[in-house]
């Protein structure tokens, strides 16, 4: 009997540091998820806290937004002037 407290706090440590490792891991998906959303590089983005989006509202800045029909990407200015040569 003497050998299974000891087995019983490893089985506990080992269950404890595999369900943080797999909490890890799920953040690091979501995190990866999450920067797939391109709002922030959209030309319809206002940077307005009220209104993020023009076009869709309440889609902006969710998981709804990866995958927007109406996505455009923001030009800058050197790219118009290089537009206009």
């Amino acid at each position: 009997m003497g050998w299974f407290c000891p087995l019983l706090i490893w089985l506990v440590l080992l269950c404890f540091f595999c369900a943080i490792f797999l909490a890890l891991q799920d953040g690091f998906f979501y995190l990866r998820k999450l920067h797939q959303i391109p709002c922030d590089r959209c030309v319809f983005y206002t940077g307005e806290t009220c209104l993020k989006c023009t076009i869709h509202p309440y889609k902006a800045f969710t998981e709804e937004a990866i995958s927007c029909e109406d996505w455009e990407a923001k030009y800058s200015h050197y790219s118009w002037f290089i537009a206009e040569k």
